[in-house]
């Protein structure tokens, strides 16, 4: 068994690199539904988050308790490090739900991706770690993709359902929704990756403190907009948004949309996350990195299937923009074409949602 790397970002070895790839696949097929069970769930977005989250601790539980008698817990610094994790991605997953009802899954789990712009800041203004050149090219290739998934070159008449959510166009506020998660993901990203590099070869367990602690963000947000739980009323009547598109005027949630919120837990949260994190540390990150894009791509093909959701050319546009840049930024291309990642990009590589694990 090979030793770890004094590279912070060189594969950890615990596992068979073909083992490392089947693992990574998996979680990255559940990641791709995460978005999809978030829709047809139909829960009220912060609700939805703390079911997702505290729901999935009942599968994680036994996995963790094995994970302490084998391993021995996390020190004091990896759980500060996860909690201070999950209270970011709770903020994440809350803007990132309502991103979904209002400019569709797909479209939503692309928007995440801002978080290739966000991770190599963070990294140069706290750890002094240097931006890499790519850096700067891929700024403002993803700032027009953004506007363009946006609606914001988009001239055509709005469609079926409400054009305005709280004064916004939808599609405009469900961006800025996007942006907002992708920024808290990429800074979660930055937090989880401390975590797991004072407390390597432990997965369960900063996962299980970190869905415990994602949870306070959408409850404080619940106290400020002076409502509770919802577990009786969806956000989407028919699958759509409903006119007026404030407030929780959905359909019931019926038997159907908690079996969705079950699978959301047990699969898009407990499987997803831990394993992308085991599979993504234990590979090389360029090939993690290029594995893990196949789950918004996917995710897109998947939501026009069952939900109808067709972007525009213009959208459609925006998505290649994005996607492309997140691939160019993470050295894809360099994979591709044979030739080996750029050293100085090391530090970067931010396709690992654990390693930093929607």
């Amino acid at each position: 068994m090979a030793s770890v790397s004094n590279n912070n970002d060189a594969p950890v070895n615990k596992i068979s690199y073909g083992k490392a790839v089947t693992v990574l696949l998996i979680g990255t097929a559940a990641l791709a539904f995460s978005g999809i069970w978030v829709k047809a769930s139909n829960f009220e977005p912060a609700t939805s988050v703390v079911l997702r989250c505290w729901l999935a601790l009942i599968f994680l539980l036994p996995f963790m308790l094995w994970e302490i008698r084998k391993k021995g817990g996390l020190g004091k610094r990896g759980i500060i490090w996860s909690i201070v994790a999950g209270l970011i991605l709770g903020i994440d997953f809350t803007a990132w739900n309502y991103s979904i009802f209002y400019v569709g899954a797909g479209i939503a789990s692309v928007l995440l991706n801002l978080q290739v712009l966000i991770l190599p800041l963070l990294a140069f203004f706290i750890d002094k770690e240097r931006i890499p050149r790519s850096y700067w090219f891929v700024l403002p290739v993803m700032a027009v993709g953004i506007a363009a998934v946006g609606g914001v070159f988009n001239t055509s008449e709005p469609g079926d359902g409400p054009a305005e959510v709280y004064g916004f166009p939808v599609a405009v506020l469900g961006t800025l929704l996007g942006v907002v998660s992708g920024i808290a993901y990429g800074t979660y990203l930055y937090t989880s990756r401390k975590a797991t590099r004072v407390s390597p070869g432990k997965y369960v367990q900063p996962i299980m403190i970190v869905s415990v602690f994602q949870g306070v963000a959408p409850i404080i947000f619940m106290v400020i907009r002076g409502e509770g739980f919802n577990f009786t009323q969806g956000m989407l009547v028919d699958g759509a948004l409903p006119q007026p598109a404030e407030g929780v005027n959905g359909d019931p949630i019926t038997l159907q949309n908690w079996i969705a919120m079950i699978a959301l837990a047990a699969l898009g949260q407990a499987l997803a996350w831990t394993f992308v994190q085991i599979g993504s540390v234990n590979m090389d990150p360029t090939l993690s990195a290029g594995l893990l894009l196949l789950s918004p791509v996917s995710t897109i093909f998947i939501a026009a299937i069952l939900f109808s959701e067709i972007p525009t050319a213009i959208q459609i546009a925006g998505v290649v923009l994005v996607l492309g840049a997140v691939a160019y930024q993470n050295g894809v291309h360099k994979l591709i074409l044979g030739k080996k990642p750029d050293p100085e990009a090391a530090e970067t590589k931010q396709a690992r949602p654990v390693d930093g694990a929607s």
